[in-house]
């Protein structure tokens, strides 16, 4: 069996890629400051990204046959406030590991965002020029650039909003929403923020099908409909059956945040489809997670 090590396996995505029902790679998940935060039973390690020689000790002892590097600073308004010390992860971290990848000769997959594209476009595929308008998009197209240098060869995954069930200390936007309307309290949504919503399995999905097919360069990852945050907490309350599920409509000009936040973001996701992936539509995923959750009675209509 071939070894996998997953970077940020304590967070969000880290969490459902460790996670996923597959057979053919044995999984070690690496961790900075929240080992609590790991599926259990996970095979995990903590690890530094930003000391080289960690890095290196920790490839040289588990003898990977790929990473997912999946670890990152992905706060868009912290990033912003605290542009160096987030730098250090997404951008000086992601160089460390790519060298030592190549090296190696370790096959790469590293998840990029969105957030490279300013989102001034009706979509975007692969081969249209990145400008980014936050510094989140700009650390994450930096440190595309620095792997396209470094390693040729690695597969970059361009990844849209995640939504889905994690665990309790790295829940989702998904999950606060949900404890939300438990708490019979409203949710606030943009209308005039377009994205493509992909739920974490169908992102993880698409990261062994990269992995498994070896694939090299960039790939957009997205859902199969592009839709408004408003539009999608309307279809969340729907097809959950939410009784409670007030959702307030809102402009992005109307909320001061740090970051500037694209207006749209749809991802063109025909290269991924030529690899025969397709992503299942966001109501699909809804009624897959509400049989997973189990809230108060009265929550659900009847």
């Amino acid at each position: 069996m071939k070894s996998l090590l997953i970077t940020g396996a304590s967070g969000f995505l880290g969490w459902h890629a460790c996670k996923f029902p597959q057979e053919k790679w044995k999984v070690t998940g690496t961790y900075f400051n929240h080992p609590d935060s790991l599926p259990p039973r996970t095979d995990h390690l903590r690890l530094d990204l930003e000391r080289k020689d960690e890095v290196w000790r920790t490839l040289k002892q588990l003898r990977p046959d790929a990473v997912f590097h999946l670890a990152a600073c992905s706060s868009t308004n912290y990033c912003e406030e605290n542009p160096e010390a987030s730098r250090q992860t997404n951008v000086s971290g992601t160089a460390h590991l790519s060298e030592m990848c190549a090296d190696r000769k370790i096959r790469l997959v590293f998840t990029s965002s969105e957030q490279v594209f300013d989102g001034l476009c009706s979509s975007y595929c692969e081969e249209d020029t990145p400008s980014p308008g936050n510094e989140y998009g700009r650390q994450k197209l930096e440190a595309e650039k620095l792997i396209g240098a470094i390693y040729p060869d690695a597969c970059i995954a361009r990844i849209a909003v995640l939504f889905d069930l994690a665990g309790s200390s790295n829940k989702g936007f998904l999950q606060q929403w949900l404890e939300s309307w438990q708490a019979f309290l409203p949710v606030t949504a943009f209308h005039d923020e377009i994205r493509s919503f992909l739920s974490a399995m169908s992102a993880v999905e698409g990261l062994f099908k990269l992995l498994e097919q070896d694939a090299r360069g960039i790939f957009h990852l997205g859902g199969e409909t592009a839709m408004s945050r408003y539009d999608f907490a309307l279809l969340v309350r729907s097809t959950l059956k939410i009784k409670a599920g007030k959702v307030i409509s809102k402009s992005q000009q109307e909320v001061k945040m740090a970051a500037y936040r694209p207006p749209n973001l749809t991802l063109n996701t025909g290269k991924m489809a030529s690899l025969g992936f397709q992503p299942r539509h966001p109501e699909a995923e809804l009624r897959r997670i509400a049989a997973e959750i189990i809230l108060q009675p009265g929550f659900f209509a009847n």
